[in-house]
């Protein structure tokens, strides 16, 4: 099922996200933004399913630049989340891999309208003149990567208040607010998918949380 999308419309790359040309000079990145013009798409919240390509096929992979989508990975009765958001890469391809041995589950969700780029040959083959731009591309799509391991780390706490009060502090740092009182964090994530993100069934969730609050470690 995919998620109802608004009319797709064109824009400039570099004026959606800056920070892509951030090792360009000024007359090499107003170059680079006149010429990488892509496509922009949202989507609205509710279930999605990514496009399926084959090998080679265009487009490849999304770039987030706003908005939240949780995948969720299930192997037997047990799904583990990961949120994916602004600067993100998310690699388009089949579902089932031809080497897949193992059976697993994969679900997205678009929590909050998300706006993405399409990722395809005519940008890559357009950005050659500019190789930093792929690049840093590149950077994000291992940025994710190494942010997943962090996310696995979390996992290996012991105790399920521990990990919960973990993974509040990993999600702060990229979508939290400081402020006087401590780190606002606004995300509005359901207990299961709390639970997916930190290896804990539902219930353990709700009471390591009741458990955090009771000490003052969250509000």
């Amino acid at each position: 099922m995919h998620a109802a999308a608004v009319t797709p419309y064109r824009a400039k790359l570099l004026e959606l996200d800056p920070d892509l040309g951030r090792h360009l000079d000024e007359s090499r990145a107003e170059a680079a933004t006149r010429r990488l013009v892509v496509e922009v798409e949202t989507l609205r919240r509710g279930p999605w399913s990514p496009p399926q390509t084959a090998a080679g096929a265009e487009p490849f992979g999304l770039l987030v630049l706003e908005g939240l989508v949780v995948r969720e990975a299930t192997v037997g009765e047990h799904p583990c989340a990961e949120l994916v958001g602004p600067g993100d890469v998310i690699r388009l391809g089949g579902e089932h891999e031809a080497d897949e041995l193992l059976p697993r589950n994969l679900d997205w969700t678009v929590l909050a309208p998300t706006v993405v780029v399409p990722l395809d040959a005519e940008l890559l083959t357009a950005a050659a003149p500019w190789p930093e731009v792929v690049s840093s591309l590149i950077d994000r799509a291992g940025r994710r990567a190494d942010r997943l391991i962090v996310l696995q780390a979390i996992t290996y706490l012991t105790r399920a208040d521990d990990r919960l009060l973990a993974l509040l502090w990993y999600l702060a740092e990229r979508w939290g607010r400081v402020v006087v009182e401590g780190v606002v964090l606004t995300l509005k994530l359901p207990h299961r998918t709390l639970a997916g993100m930190v290896g804990a069934r539902r219930p353990s969730v709700t009471t390591a949380l009741g458990q955090l609050m009771a000490r003052g470690d969250v509000e």
